[in-house]
Parts: structure tokens; sequence; C-alpha cells
């Protein structure tokens, strides 16, 4: 795998992208120092600040993609990530919120995109490392994990390697057991946001199809999407 090293891009996703778009064969990574226009879900902005995080993404040509599978993808590489972070910093307690986000201390340090493009798959990865001056409209909800000095390279050659072997190993489920032990949201109420559409209730589970199991009036409901909005917080 090539992998590629900048000091700045506005996204190293839209470069992976390009990429894509100019129909090479074989899987490359874009590593970034910082990004000034760096994304995550459903667009949003991804602070990207230099020295302090660790910014990549995948592009992975001509993936076949195991559509009755695909929602373990996700689930694949957060658990993969949390067990290069956790190498890391054994002593902290990461969680994984349904379906791409990893928390510490009820705050989001880490957040995982993927997406498909010219008959490829593109995952980017965002993590907050030593991140402390977040812009004021996400410092409510942003966290970091270190306050001290990281091993740049070989951590992102750890998560590098552990994101490529979740592209190659989501369509066994034997990760979710962990992924369920890691969830931030098992036995909490949250809203889950579906179109214009929300529900309430209680997270029984997530089952080993990747789907977000809601108790709610006493029925349980599986959803394959959505976004969790809201999580009552005991």
């Amino acid at each position: 795998m090539q992998v590629y090293q900048y000091d700045q891009v506005e996204s190293t996703q839209d470069l992976a992208k390009d990429y894509l778009k100019n129909k090479n064969k074989k899987k490359a990574a874009f590593v970034a120092q910082s990004q000034t226009n760096g994304y995550g879900k459903r667009g949003r902005f991804f602070y990207s600040p230099a020295q302090t995080g660790i910014y990549f993404s995948m592009a992975f040509p001509n993936f076949e993609i195991v559509r009755e599978k695909i929602n373990l993808l996700t689930p694949c590489i957060a658990t993969n990530v949390v067990d290069v972070l956790r190498k890391f910093y054994p002593q902290k307690d990461f969680c994984l919120k349904w379906v791409n986000d990893i928390y510490l201390k009820n705050k989001k340090v880490a957040g995982i995109l993927t997406e498909y493009e010219n008959s490829g798959l593109i995952i980017g990865v965002g993590i907050n490392i030593a991140t402390h001056d977040f812009p004021e409209q996400i410092r409510f909800k942003a966290g970091y994990i270190s306050d001290t000095l990281f091993e740049h390279k070989k951590m992102t050659n750890e998560l590098l390697q552990a994101v490529d072997l979740a592209s190659k190993n989501y369509g066994q489920n034997q990760f979710m057991e962990q992924y369920r032990k890691l969830s931030w949201l098992i036995g909490k109420r949250v809203n889950l946001k579906l179109g214009k559409k929300e529900v309430t209730g209680l997270v029984k589970t997530i089952d080993d199809a990747g789907k977000l199991v809601i108790l709610t009036n006493n029925e349980a409901h599986s959803f394959s999407s959505g976004e969790v909005t809201k999580v009552e917080l005991t």
C-alpha cells in the first residue's frame, strides 16, 4: 500500500476521492499533519489542527461490497481503531457511540467516515490525540486523549494496518461481542434521528448485523441507519 504524507491539506478524504477518480488500481493512504477543511459524517467540519491529532483516509479501488454485511464495516473499523488506541493508552476507558464515533469521558475523541466513490471505498479516520483548543461551537462535545507527546508515525502506521484488516474481515462478525462491550449507548435512553422522524427509547443492544436495537413502548425495533442525537447520561 502506498502511503502519501502531507503537512497540510484541505481534506484527506478529498485526496482519496481524486485518487479513485483517476482510476488508480492499488490501495493507498493519505496522511496529513493538519486539514483546513476536514469533514465527517453528513459533511460536518472536523477540526484538524497541526501536530495534535491523526488524520488519514484510505482508498480501496474496485472494492467489492458484501451488501448483506455492509452494516458491519464501520463497527469493525471502530473496534480495530480502539484496539490500537488501547495499546498506546491502556489506562483510558474508550467507548463507542453507534455507529462511527469513539468517546472518552462522554466526549468525542475520534470519528470514522466511510464513503463509496467511483466503484471504490474510502475510509477516513480523525483522532484528537492532544487537541485542546477547540472552536466554541464544538467545545462542549469534543474531547482529547492525552496531554503528552505521542508517536505520530508509529501510531498512524498501526492504525492504517488495523483499518486495512477491518476492510477484509468485516463480514465475520466475531468482533461484535467486543463492540457491544465498548458501547457507550447500551442501557441508555437515546434519541435517534431518522430523516425528519425521531425515535426515543432505551438501547437494548446492537445485534450481530450491526443494527441498533431500541426498546420503545415495550417493543424492540432495529435500525440500520440514523443518528443518535441525544444520550441521557446517568
